[in-house]
């Protein structure tokens, strides 16, 4: 897979690059928009959390918000894409000889290309705005990141490769995503979660990488070692067990699309 995917690497990049310009051709705020969601999304949560439900963490809340949303919108947004990354490229699938795999991976690295553009202009703005302090534990975020990106792209691999054979793939990952979005702590610290939650949050890899932002940049301090290990592994399983479920299906993209 490695292999394959440098050798096409020029393929992948003006993948990524032509899903930006599409994105935001004959656009007066361009790359802005991309942030609008999260943005708007962080104050809205922000207001109902903060203000009216009194929600308290430890440091400053919209910094706390920020740590765990954009990281999801992230994660979100490649899954629910990634549905679609084999089926909407039916034409090209037939025409052309090419590993399949580099139209999920251009997919996730589209969503991750938007995420370092967002946080390079969001980070200094919220700091300089809430105060926020920042330490150089922060930087251990930029592994864990990649690390969040290698996940993600293995989850990316089964779906893209399962929504072939099951069209309704996509409207169940919505729902699934949706359930999780409130089943994460990203809204509210995990101590405030009932005891049955928290021991979901154990084993969630998603709640995993969210409540390692946490401690690095609200808490400022290295997760937990097991945690870390867990997250690895996870990384992993998903890689390896998405990996092979799309070269199993693959041969079949082309009569299936």
């Amino acid at each position: 897979m490695l292999r394959d995917l440098l050798a096409y690497r020029t393929f992948i990049i003006n993948m990524v690059l032509k899903d930006l310009k599409l994105r935001y051709q004959a656009s007066i705020l361009g790359f802005l928009w991309s942030m609008l969601n999260p943005l708007l999304m962080l104050v809205i949560y922000t207001v109902v959390f903060s203000k009216v439900m009194r929600v308290t963490t430890e440091g400053n809340y919209t910094f706390f918000l920020f740590s765990g949303l954009m990281p999801w919108t992230f994660f979100s947004g490649s899954l629910i894409a990634s549905t679609d990354s084999v089926i909407g490229s039916a034409g090209l699938i037939r025409k052309v000889r090419f590993p399949h795999e580099t139209l999920p991976v251009a997919t996730v690295l589209f969503f991750f290309a938007q995420l370092v553009l967002a946080l390079l202009v969001v980070v200094p703005g919220l700091v300089l705005i809430t105060g926020a302090r920042m330490t150089a534990v922060a930087w251990f975020a930029v592994p864990l990141l990649l690390l969040q990106l290698a996940f993600t792209t293995g989850l990316a691999f089964a779906l893209a490769a399962l929504t072939t054979v099951f069209r309704d793939i996509t409207h169940l990952t919505d729902v699934v995503l949706m359930v999780l979005f409130w089943c994460t702590p990203i809204v509210y610290p995990a101590e405030m979660a009932p005891v049955a939650l928290q021991t979901w949050f154990r084993l969630s890899p998603v709640s995993g990488f969210i409540e390692a932002y946490q401690a690095l940049l609200v808490r400022h301090r290295l997760p937990d070692a097991g945690a870390l290990a867990m997250l690895v592994m996870w990384t992993v399983v998903a890689l390896v067990v998405g990996h092979a479920l799309f070269r199993r299906l693959s041969p079949t993209f082309a009569e299936a699309v």
